[in-house]
């Protein structure tokens, strides 16, 4: 057992480098703040909702040290846990949505090159087999989509190869980090407004509506041409290897426990919806229809819009998770109707000290290209510690 004086050495050694970090906003000076700061493999799938790199690589590389255990319980697509790994510490990354669990999966578990081109000949062979040219009355999709019908996005022959790669997914199960770095790869290409993308022009993260001619463009090529770039890229000189989970945070005690620290970004308050941003690529995944009017029910993000008191049962999780004076750091989105640090840091209370509340303003900072961030009018940090 750790006695109270060393327990509030912790707290208030903790609550130093918190006040630190917000006064200085480290990731907010260079190298840390341009746009492509951070290991390729950050960018191995584009998603919108992404945690910038630099904010995960300063928290961690502050708060936590080699060889501790770090967990995020509602990971997306694995900054977090990546930047752990790539920090020599354990990153584990949790996440219920198929396709942020196969990118975190891809980027913290070690693939096998050798594996990796044996699983592409698969596809390719899979590919050839099962495309078939469909008749204008019977092409699959052609009813649903949240910003354009699917086949829209596509030339006739490119698209038939994609209902055949997804099957071959969704068949095969994403066992493997090699399936799950290739099937990374398939979903980054998708679609975007270059020549990299499947699709006829849209944008990279959000697929609006496409523009511009259907030409046909072969799937196998584009994967490949994505895998063999995404190898040439990035550093792995102190990566420790990690572990990738899918399903629900609240059954995460079942799984994981003894954790160092808990470092995540719960959904904003009054932000977009995850799954209408990356609706695209959640098809690709395996998503039909119906899940989409069902997701509201199962993600965090629609729980939240009914009452913060889920983040009770959170907090009890991550007490549950957590070492002795095990941390907590929240980044968080103030805004008008929501002050979620303030908010969060009452329902924490009951299993955690409140250490140390920031705010930051980005009212003024650039969007890269979106304009629909909510109405977010400060990015926050909470910082707890378990009692």
């Amino acid at each position: 057992m750790i006695n109270e004086l060393t327990k509030q050495k912790t707290s208030t050694e903790f609550k130093d480098k918190a006040e630190k970090f917000m006064a200085n906003l480290p990731y907010r000076e260079k190298p840390y703040s341009g746009r492509n700061w951070g290991h390729a493999w950050h960018s191995l799938c584009s998603y919108h909702g992404k945690l910038k790199p630099a904010i995960a690589h300063l928290l961690i590389k502050e708060f936590t040290e080699e060889g501790q255990t770090v967990l995020d319980p509602m990971s997306g697509v694995g900054t977090i846990p990546f930047e752990a790994c790539l920090q020599g510490r354990i990153g584990i990354g949790n996440d219920l949505s198929e396709m942020a669990y196969t990118v975190t999966k891809a980027k913290l578990e070690i693939t096998d090159k050798k594996k990796v081109e044996r699983i592409l000949t698969e596809l390719e062979d899979y590919i050839n087999k099962n495309t078939v040219e469909y008749r204008a009355d019977d092409i699959p999709y052609s009813d649903f989509g949240l910003n354009g019908k699917v086949p829209e996005y596509f030339d006739p022959k490119t698209f038939s190869e994609i209902i055949a790669a997804r099957r071959f997914f969704i068949d095969k199960e994403i066992a493997s980090p090699e399936d799950a770095f290739i099937f990374s790869c398939f979903l980054h290409v998708l679609h975007g407004n270059r020549p990299y993308a499947l699709s006829r022009n849209s944008h990279p993260l959000t697929p609006y509506a496409p523009s511009g001619k259907f030409i046909y463009k072969k799937v196998i090529t584009h994967i490949k041409n994505k895998i063999e770039l995404s190898y040439k890229k990035g550093e792995w000189d102190n990566f420790m290897e990690g572990q990738a989970i899918f399903g629900d945070l609240f059954d995460l005690p079942k799984k994981v426990n003894n954790v160092d620290a808990i470092i995540t970004s719960p959904p904003f308050f009054d932000s977009i919806r995850f799954y209408s941003s990356n609706w695209l690529r959640l098809w690709l995944s395996g998503w039909e229809p119906e899940d989409y009017k069902n997701a509201e029910m199962r993600f965090l993000e629609g729980k939240q819009k009914r009452g913060l008191n889920i983040y009770t049962e959170f907090f009890n999780v991550c007490s549950n998770l957590l070492k002795e004076n095990g941390k907590v750091i929240l980044h968080l989105g103030k805004s008008n109707k929501c002050n979620m640090a303030t908010e969060l840091a009452k329902l924490a209370i009951q299993y955690f000290q409140v250490v140390y509340v920031g705010d930051e303003d980005v009212e003024h900072l650039e969007k890269h290209g979106v304009s629909d961030k909510g109405s977010t009018t400060a990015h926050q940090f909470l910082f707890l510690i378990k009692k």
